[in-house]
């Protein structure tokens, strides 16, 4: 009968180590999500302040006066705390508004694609001819951005990274 208690009480841990970890929050309404090399990351809408003002990990917006941008950082990405979390996208594309096509051809010229210190600082990746991807908005206005994007990246030394899977569900800022 002991024995029997103990499996009962032990059952809930061993149900939730068994669950899809790269599974995406159903509840999170902003998310990063994709697969480097096979790998997965999530990176959830986190906000927080500090003596600089309020951050937060994921944004959309205009990027001065000649560039929308999407922007998604872990949120270790500047503190550092935790050398296997860093991390940080950046897409922009030449236009200051939202895009106006659902699927963008991502091309190194016409925009840009940065991946910055993916899990260690000084893994920078940039997307450069002839190297491609896309990115396709199925949610596209003022009250969410939402899409999958997939693309190829290389560094100066010309290892490439390939981010499969992407999805992001972001409130832009404007």
């Amino acid at each position: 009968m002991k024995r029997l208690w103990i499996c009962v009480l032990l059952l809930p841990v061993l149900l939730n180590s068994c669950k899809d970890k790269n599974k995406i929050d159903p509840d999170a309404e902003e998310y990063f999500s994709f697969y480097a090399d096979g790998e997965y990351f999530y990176y959830p809408q986190e906000k927080g302040s500090s003596f600089g003002g309020n951050w937060k990990t994921l944004n959309a917006g205009k990027s001065g006066t000649t560039a929308y941008g999407i922007y998604a950082y872990n949120s270790r990405y500047y503190s550092h705390t935790n050398p296997t979390t860093l991390g940080a996208f950046s897409f922009r594309f030449n236009v200051n508004h939202i895009p106006d096509k659902d699927t963008i051809f991502l091309d190194g010229s016409s925009n840009t694609v940065s991946v910055l210190d993916l899990k260690t600082e000084d893994n920078s990746f940039v997307l450069a001819p002839p190297l491609t991807g896309k990115i396709i908005f199925s949610q596209r206005n003022m009250n969410k951005l939402v899409g999958t994007f997939e693309f190829q990246a290389s560094q100066s030394t010309g290892k490439i990274l390939t981010i499969t899977q992407g999805k992001f569900s972001i409130i832009p800022s404007n």
